[in-house]
């Protein structure tokens, strides 16, 4: 069986393709590489959506990026979720 270590939010933009930051509000970092991945994992998608939606309020330029949600597993792989902002 396979289990979820946590959710993750990647975005992919012109700048290229980034994780958002677990807690950014208080780290003053919005995104990471792939390879600091520990820093984006987020406990439950609920969390990782509210902590998305809140970052759009403030930083309107994002929007226009591309949002995919994940879920990583114990081994660090991650498994896309099909999930979208506008359905909740």
């Amino acid at each position: 069986m396979i289990k979820i270590k946590g959710y993750a939010i990647r975005s992919t933009s012109e700048e290229g393709i980034y994780y958002l930051v677990n807690g950014w509000n208080k780290h003053k970092a919005f995104w990471v590489e792939e390879k600091h991945l520990d820093k984006a994992i987020f406990k439950t998608l609920g969390s990782a959506r509210a902590s998305l939606t809140k970052l759009l309020k403030v930083m309107t330029d994002y929007k226009t990026d591309c949002f995919e949600f994940f879920a990583i597993t114990e081994d660090n792989r991650l498994s896309f979720i099909p999930y979208c902002l506008l359905d909740n």
